[in-house]
């Protein structure tokens, strides 16, 4: 005698459905995803589908959307960095890792490119639309400066997606990134990156900030803590040990402070 199966309810078929399709999304795609698969792989009849769904194309429109805010989501989770600088590395390293460990979100960015579809543009234009006011904030940070950081930080979000995309074919440039030290290379990489780019914003060392670096000096506080502590970065600070004259002078005093144009950066003279 055939096995009766058990009574589910709706939210445990809506459940059912869902992790379906993600199943069948990681292991082979958007583009393969099928009815008949879905339903075979949660156990369901078709008629518990179609009571949810029109067709395919409406569940895929339905499924993505919990994607919508993938990338907005990665932003907020960084609120709490201390500056812009680290925000701007830590949204970019949050992409990466992200990315690295979401295999919908993979499949998502792959059937985008592969599928020209009322869905797609949605989700791509919608994910454009939550990146314009990060773009509006740096930009208008490097806006006393000649570098273009909206067209920069889209080549290295590209070129994060395809290193990502690209893994399961090939290494690219020797990357490879199912090895745990090839992932920290690529880290290690962002965060020099972006740290050069910063190098490039006029520093606002402030009076108040002067104070306070006198005061940490003259309690022969370490230069390395002292931009830990201000968030203003150590290659800004020029110390010397000797007085540029035989007259005694208190250590800490500011001797300078002077404008370097040419590499749009504050120098910080103290001795």
């Amino acid at each position: 005698m055939k096995e009766r199966r058990k009574r589910r309810s709706a939210k445990d078929i809506k459940e059912s459905i869902i992790n379906a399709a993600t199943h069948l999304i990681e292991t082979e795609g958007f583009s393969n995803l099928t009815v008949t698969g879905i339903m075979r792989q949660a156990e369901i009849e078709p008629v518990q589908f179609y009571n949810r769904y029109d067709d395919l194309n409406r569940f895929i429109d339905e499924y993505v959307k919990k994607y919508d805010y993938w990338f907005s989501d990665i932003v907020k989770s960084q609120k709490q960095s201390s500056n812009d600088k680290e925000l701007y590395i830590n949204i970019l390293i949050g992409l990466f890792q992200s990315l690295s460990g979401n295999k919908v979100m993979q499949e998502l960015l792959k059937w985008e490119l592969a599928s020209n579809n009322e869905t797609s543009q949605r989700t791509a234009q919608l994910r454009e639309l939550h990146t314009l006011p990060l773009c509006q904030k740096f930009s208008n940070i490097f806006s006393n400066t000649d570098i273009d950081i909206v067209t920069i930080s889209a080549l290295i979000i590209g070129g994060i997606y395809y290193l990502i995309l690209h893994d399961k074919l090939s290494t690219f440039s020797g990357i490879d990134l199912k090895k745990e030290s090839d992932k920290q290379k690529v880290i290690k990489a962002i965060s020099k990156l972006s740290d050069i780019l910063f190098t490039f914003i006029p520093s606002s060392i402030t009076k108040e900030n002067i104070d306070i670096i006198i005061k940490m000096r003259e309690d022969n506080i370490p230069v390395e803590k002292i931009a830990y502590y201000t968030g203003i970065p150590q290659r800004n600070y020029c110390f010397y040990l000797k007085y540029p004259s035989n007259e005694e002078k208190p250590i800490g005093r500011v001797y300078s402070l002077t404008k370097n144009l040419l590499f749009h950066k504050t120098t910080l003279f103290l001795y």
